[in-house]
């Protein structure tokens, strides 16, 4: 009976100092859980996938998303322009926009040529469109972020609430027309500022 035990430990003995081997070289320098954001409990993300794509990886205590895994095209669109929540889009539309209209007011008296002051009207409206659309942007994904909100839905209900007040009042199709055309060019300048600025 001793022997059988003997033999037993002898060979129960490496298989435990392998095990335990493996694993140290496996977490060696590297966190096997991590802490969620929302409840703050150490624990290992759960992948969530859809028809075999992994989407996202949430928290199995609380359920809160710790981390989205971005499409072909989605990391296409975020090379090109990313939702960074900063003020200096709208600090340097708002500086173009008052550059533009000193340069307007000086030469509406006679201190600049006549020649920029079609120039600088132009410029001003422009700018000052952008600085307004910027603001619009930084306001909708400030507010998702605070409320760890997709800004998708946000944008999707501002899309609704503009077309339904385009059909009720035909008088703001204009300006709506016009507010979605400086998002639009928003985003195109921030997103090659983005490009040039990636590589």
């Amino acid at each position: 009976m001793s022997s059988q035990s003997s033999l037993s430990d002898r060979f129960k003995r490496p298989s435990q100092s392998i095990q335990s081997r493996s694993n140290h070289s496996m977490f060696n320098g590297r966190h096997a859980t991590v802490d969620c954001p929302e409840c703050h409990r150490i624990m290992v993300p759960r992948v969530i996938t859809y028809y075999g794509q992994p989407t996202k990886s949430i928290c199995p205590f609380c359920g809160a998303t710790f981390a989205r895994f971005p499409s072909g095209l989605q990391k296409f669109l975020q090379r090109f322009h990313t939702r960074t929540l900063t003020t200096k889009h709208f600090n340097f539309f708002s500086l173009a926009a008052g550059l533009f209209g000193l340069t307007f007011m000086g030469s509406s008296k006679d201190m600049l040529p006549e020649t920029l002051s079609t120039f600088a009207l132009f410029g001003f409206v422009t700018f000052t469109a952008l600085a307004l659309a910027e603001l619009v942007f930084q306001c909708i994904e400030q507010l998702a972020n605070r409320l760890s909100h997709e800004s998708n839905y946000y944008w999707a209900t501002l899309v609704f609430v503009a077309w339904v007040l385009g059909s009720i009042n035909n008088e703001l199709t204009v300006p709506i027309i016009m507010l979605s055309f400086a998002m639009i060019l928003r985003g195109l300048i921030v997103g090659f500022g983005q490009i040039l600025r990636n590589k």
